[in-house]
């Protein structure tokens, strides 16, 4: 092999690995900028073609504080990814921006190739010494060839690598299914605990969502918005005693409270009070609507001294259930 192709070839190899080089130093996310990568190439749910990074929607910003946990948990942005789809109907994945470290991925195949064509060129326009051997125009020929597809397979070489920079390996124990451990509820919006109940139906932890959900509707005295929630955790298989207990009382007070639907909310609280005869709540609410709207007060005053019984009862629940049966036994009109 002649001097000038051992140089051209020394050149190809510089090229491609000062390529390669420059590929691992300038892809080399941060975590600043896997968050905002992945917050450009997921569609907001809620939003007109907007994606989570850019939407000021309260469940854009809820999907953002999750990636930006989960990066810092050290999760791999496909298990982001797959999570963030599971859990959130309507998410969706957007093409990749052509941007910063994307927008390398974009043009350095290209780069590559031209790269590896442009020292061909240069060689076939400034020809030398050839491998001595007989028919020297076909060594000339096969030296151009082998030059030029090192450079091309180094050239894809160089796609692959940088290609790997961006696709991560799926597979791992944080892939797959969503993780519903979300550690504090209270900064996750309505609309983004409703998305992620919507993808989750039959999750064996859903109820706990759903009863933080409805409870929140609850006491906004939305009780349209919390019945369904708290019926699916009555009906849930999976529902522990103590929920389908907190779903029972609840739906039975709303059925009187809304609607003065004595039989119905008597028949919650049976139900409840099968499950967990001692609940102090079920108990008291049924006193309520016996004495109310059953005008019943003899039945309600057996059940207020049945809580008095205990214990355990907090002050201020102490007073409000003496103040009830004192004005129940003496068959004054409930408050």
């Amino acid at each position: 092999m002649s001097e000038r192709v051992r140089n051209l070839l020394s050149v190809a190899v510089l090229i491609v690995g000062g390529l390669v080089i420059a590929v691992v130093v300038l892809t080399a996310p941060s975590d600043a900028d896997r968050v905002e990568h992945l917050g450009q190439i997921i569609k907001c749910p809620v939003c007109q073609g907007e994606s989570i990074g850019d939407s000021p929607a309260d469940m854009a910003r809820d999907m953002m504080g999750l990636v930006e946990q989960r990066v810092a948990e050290g999760f791999s942005d496909e298990a982001i990814i797959d999570e963030l789809l599971s859990s959130y109907t309507g998410a969706v994945l957007l093409d990749p921006p052509a941007s910063g470290a994307t927008l390398l991925l974009w043009l350095l195949p290209g780069m590559a190739l031209l790269s590896g064509a442009g020292v061909i060129w240069w060689w076939q326009r400034n020809p030398g010494e050839e491998i001595a051997v007989p028919t020297a125009g076909q060594a000339r020929s096969g030296g151009r060839m082998l030059v030029g597809g090192l450079i091309l397979a180094g050239s894809l070489g160089l796609i692959v690598v940088v290609a790997g920079f961006f696709l991560q390996d799926r597979a791992g124990p944080n892939s797959g299914v969503a993780n519903l451990g979300v550690e504090n509820l209270d900064e996750v919006s309505n609309e983004t605990m409703e998305a992620v109940i919507a993808a989750n139906i039959n999750h064996p932890q859903i109820n706990g969502m759903r009863l933080a959900l409805a409870e929140r509707y609850y006491l906004a005295g939305d009780y349209q918005a919390a019945f369904p929630h708290y019926l699916s955790v009555a009906e849930s298989a999976n529902a522990t005693d103590l929920e389908s207990v907190s779903a029972l009382v609840r739906l039975g007070w709303m059925a009187w409270d809304g609607n003065q639907a004595t039989e119905a909310a008597l028949g919650m609280f049976d139900q409840a009070l099968e499950i967990a005869p001692e609940s102090t709540t079920a108990l008291y609410l049924k006193g309520q609507v016996l004495w109310c709207g059953s005008s019943d007060p003899e039945a309600a005053t057996e059940l207020f001294s049945e809580i008095l019984e205990s214990d355990e009862l907090p002050d201020d629940t102490r007073r409000l259930i003496e103040a009830d049966l004192a004005a129940a036994s003496q068959g004054l009109a409930c408050a």
